[in-house]
């Protein structure tokens, strides 16, 4: 019975993602009649229908985009079982994979990873940088054992604790007035606009930077940036620009672009630990625990 449930899991996964039999047949290598069978045996299976079904394809339903998201975390998980017993067959430790967003790989993670070592050496530790609004996914999908991220989407099957609040810096040309003082009320960036990453990428992260602006009077246009907004400092150093962010990149800025800290009381971010919320392995609440132990301490840029 479990061979068989995968295997119209799998099906009902590669349909999802072809929207049509067609397609999906060639690439599990089946005949599409017996595909057919699969997807309406599965349906029969979870009481409900799954596929909106039509000359131009296959479209899930609500109830489909629901099991959607079910059916890809139970086969990401089966998957990471397979790989940890694989690597325990060699290794000896269980593999633990910590994921983390680029900013918090910069100024957290090289103090939290010895701290882990010391504290769980009987596992075989990975991290994997990945953008800030695939962290939450990733654990929810069993791609990643924890994560940390600041503003990470609400996901029921997700547990999320506020590790700290992290004061934001702004980017601006280094001709600003402000640069003088070396620090910045947000107030005086009125009439800048705001260069902000794709709102896709992380959608919470995202509102939660414009609504600390819109709370300090500001209103500015956003300008869609790279996924690293730093990464624009030719917009930065025309003086229209600014952009907010964690940390200091000092090592990376350019002499035409200052950093300050901002001074708004509000003008802080989130940096939560994520975990599913049925994994209460030991290891699981060790790595948090190391979290709040390094958050304890002052980071600097």
């Amino acid at each position: 019975m479990l061979n068989t449930s995968l295997r119209l899991l799998r099906a009902f996964v590669v349909v999802s993602q072809e929207g049509n039999m067609r397609r999906a047949a060639s690439v599990l290598e089946v005949a599409q009649p017996s595909l057919s069978q699969d997807i309406r045996r599965l349906e029969q299976h979870v009481g409900a229908v799954l596929f909106e079904r039509s000359k131009h394809g296959m479209k899930l339903t609500t109830a489909g985009e629901k099991f959607l998201l079910g059916s890809t975390a139970a086969l990401s998980l089966i998957e990471r079982g397979v790989a940890n017993a694989q690597t325990v067959s060699t290794t000896g430790r269980p593999k633990f994979v910590i994921s983390f967003s680029p900013s918090i790989g910069e100024r957290i993670v090289p103090r939290l990873l010895p701290l882990i070592d010391e504290r769980l050496p009987h596992v075989d530790l990975e991290e994997r940088e990945v953008d800030t609004g695939e962290v939450g996914p990733g654990v929810r999908d069993g791609r990643f054992d924890v994560g940390l991220a600041h503003c990470p989407g609400e996901d029921p099957s997700l547990e999320t604790t506020l590790i700290a609040e992290e004061p934001l810096s702004v980017a601006v040309a280094a001709s600003h007035p402000a640069t003088a003082r070396g620090r910045l009320h947000l107030a005086e960036l009125e009439g800048l606009d705001l260069l902000l990453w794709p709102r896709a990428t992380a959608p919470d992260y995202y509102d939660h930077i414009v609504n600390i602006c819109t709370v300090a009077g500001l209103q500015p246009e956003v300008l869609k940036g790279a996924r690293r907004a730093f990464f624009r400092p030719d917009l930065l150093a025309t003086g229209r620009t600014f952009c907010l962010f964690v940390g200091s990149p000092t090592a990376t800025r350019p002499r035409d672009v200052a950093v300050l800290p901002v001074e708004d009381l509000h003008a802080v971010v989130p940096l939560m630990f994520i975990r599913r919320s049925s994994d209460l392995r030991r290891e699981v609440l060790e790595v948090e625990s190391c979290a709040r132990a390094i958050s304890a301490t002052p980071v600097h840029g």
